[in-house]
């Protein structure tokens, strides 16, 4: 009863942050030059607390194991994220740069991916085995086909923009790693379908694929030009870091005594 009472306050604080979340950036739009640091310490909050819920689950597993492989890598890819989002605060609040990209936030966005393909790989590795050849080669080309859309569609805008070798890179690499981590995600998501396991793994898992999508359509809209700092868009960036850290929850209560 206490699990099922706990697993109801969780969905219920996700509910309210993701609608207070929306709400905000539906009213902020009016607020000129304090959007940007506003929504910008409103992310420092969000990949924070999503942070701390990983650490707790890694706390409460250790990191033997398989599943401490898997816990491990998750927690240290957002945690990552979290020093990037800080990062990124930390410019645009204390210095006043609004976009600050490239910038040494993108040092911890981009290592942030390592440990995510890491815990993946090794979940999919473990608990994947009975997904079929056929699905994953499915999935897979999908993924090929993913990249090669985005990078024909970036092509274009990379040619006419000025940007240095580093902002470009980084143009190119945020969509590909974001198209991997999508096909992951797919994978994870066709491994478990339900139960006190598995429906942690599908918030997990949808948060990932929430924040791959952000980034694909950061990447359009720092090179496009319509992108600015506490864009509507952050919206769906909000929410997938929402869904993990409601997946971590779960995680902890999953391996909590009843």
């Amino acid at each position: 009863m206490a699990a099922e009472k706990n697993r109801r306050l969780g969905y219920s604080v996700a509910g309210g942050a993701s609608v207070l979340l929306i709400v905000i950036y539906c009213i902020a739009q009016s607020w000129g030059s304090l959007l940007g640091p506003v929504t910008d310490v409103i992310f420092v909050v969000i990949s924070g607390s999503c942070a701390l819920m990983a650490f707790e689950v890694v706390r409460r597993t250790g990191l033997k194991g398989n599943f401490g492989i898997v816990y491990g890598g998750f927690f240290l890819c957002v945690f990552l994220w979290f020093l990037g989002e800080t990062t990124w605060a930390v410019y645009g609040v204390l210095l006043g740069i609004e976009i600050p990209y490239p910038s040494v936030a993108d040092v911890f966005y981009m290592f942030g991916y390592l440990p995510a393909f890491v815990g993946s790989i090794k979940f999919l590795s473990v608990f994947g085995t009975g997904m079929g050849k056929r699905k994953i080669f499915g999935i897979v080309t999908l993924g090929v086909v993913a990249i090669i859309a985005v990078l024909t569609f970036l092509s274009m805008p990379l040619a006419v923009a000025e940007t240095n070798f580093f902002a470009s890179f980084l143009d190119v690499a945020y969509p590909s790693f974001d198209v991997i981590l999508i096909v992951l995600g797919i994978c994870m998501l066709f491994t478990f379908r339900g139960g006190k396991v598995g429906i942690p793994w599908q918030w997990i898992t949808l948060g990932l694929l929430l924040l791959a999508i952000y980034d694909i359509a950061f990447s359009f809209g720092t090179l496009q030009g319509w992108y600015y700092s506490g864009h509507p868009v952050e919206i769906v960036y909000g929410l997938g870091y929402i869904s993990l850290a409601l997946g971590f929850y779960g995680q902890i209560l999953a391996v909590e005594p009843e």
